[in-house]
């Protein structure tokens, strides 16, 4: 329920891992390497709000351990997950596949949530094609390979057999797809995780925070009053509604794919270090790509009751800041 979205599926995938990768960009690549320029702005935000949420709400005593079920346990939970997690999840398409989820209909996350994965990889691709002419290219880069080799080694060590994580990356075609699932990671994955909270919890009966009642055991009758008594108390369900609101809004420095000058919006082209006339192109590409995503979303949702926009490249920052 509530428990493994907060701590599994948004804090650790959307916040924690990011801080990883951020971590082992900032000790290993120098801001001059194509790789931190190509990484930085999909990076940046994440490990000031990190610290921040540790601060407030991760914390043994703090605001997710008084109001959800694992209470002070909270940490144990996320053991539990970090367990299991192999870095083989982050592949979104991969991942999709394996939970055979395709043939679902009117599953817009999926459909938008895949367009960006292939987007993604096509730029990260375009950009490493620039720099890497060569899986000797790949391989020598000691600076890139300290990197990956921190990451697995100290960032997730803790983790059997290191989550899964590649000790080093001896191929552009290993390049690529690290590279997709860093920015993937980084900015897609917490979007669509962060940012739809709102609408799905602050009806409390759809994921509680906690019940107040053991689940019933099986084919055991239940009725309308054992929902209502299982339910938390008004104070916590109003807790709930309240955090799940202010997760969902944008931070006010949020940077996004694209911009939108009706509401203030900065996009990719202004956040970014790189100023090589070809690097430059791998960044209008993705623009004009975008562009076309938008066009294709908002032609989707103008017949739908309720509309799916989270996904649209104006509403999802670059990074996680939120």
């Amino acid at each position: 329920g509530m428990q493994v979205h907060a701590i599994g599926t948004h804090f650790i995938k959307a916040h924690a891992i990011p801080e990883v990768f951020a971590i082992g960009m900032h000790r290993c690549l120098p801001r001059h390497h194509p790789l931190h320029k190509l990484f930085l702005p999909h990076l940046s935000g994440v490990i000031p709000i990190n610290v921040q949420g540790r601060e407030f709400l991760t914390k043994p005593l703090g605001v997710m351990a008084a109001l959800m079920a694992a209470g002070d346990r909270l940490w144990n939970l996320a053991d539990t997950y970090m367990k299991t997690f192999r870095y083989e999840s982050l592949h979104f398409i991969k991942s999709m596949e394996k939970m055979e989820v395709s043939e679902i209909p009117g599953y817009h996350f999926l459909e938008d949530a895949t367009e960006w994965w292939n987007l993604l990889y096509e730029y990260c691709s375009d950009f490493v094609d620039l720099h890497y002419f060569s899986d000797d290219i790949v391989a020598n880069d000691g600076e890139f390979q300290n990197m990956v080799h921190e990451i697995h080694s100290i960032g997730f060590k803790r983790c059997p057999e290191n989550a899964g994580f590649p000790k080093e990356i001896l191929t552009v075609s290993e390049l690529k797809e690290y590279c997709c699932t860093i920015v993937f990671s980084s900015s897609i994955w917490h979007t669509a995780v962060n940012f739809g909270q709102f609408y799905y919890l602050a009806f409390v009966p759809n994921s509680p925070c906690a019940m107040t009642r053991p689940p019933p055991r099986q084919d055991a009758k239940v009725t309308y009053e054992d929902i209502m008594l299982s339910l938390p108390v008004k104070e916590m369900a109003t807790v709930q509604m309240d955090i799940s609101y202010s997760l969902s809004l944008f931070s006010p420095v949020e940077k996004f794919y694209l911009s939108s000058s009706a509401e203030g919006k900065l996009d990719i082209s202004s956040e970014t270090t790189v100023v090589d006339d070809e690097e430059i192109d791998c960044i209008e590409k993705l623009r004009y790509k975008l562009k076309e995503m938008k066009k294709r979303i908002e032609k989707r949702n103008a017949s739908l009751e309720i509309p799916y926009d989270i996904l649209s490249p104006v509403n999802t920052p670059l990074t996680v800041q939120t």
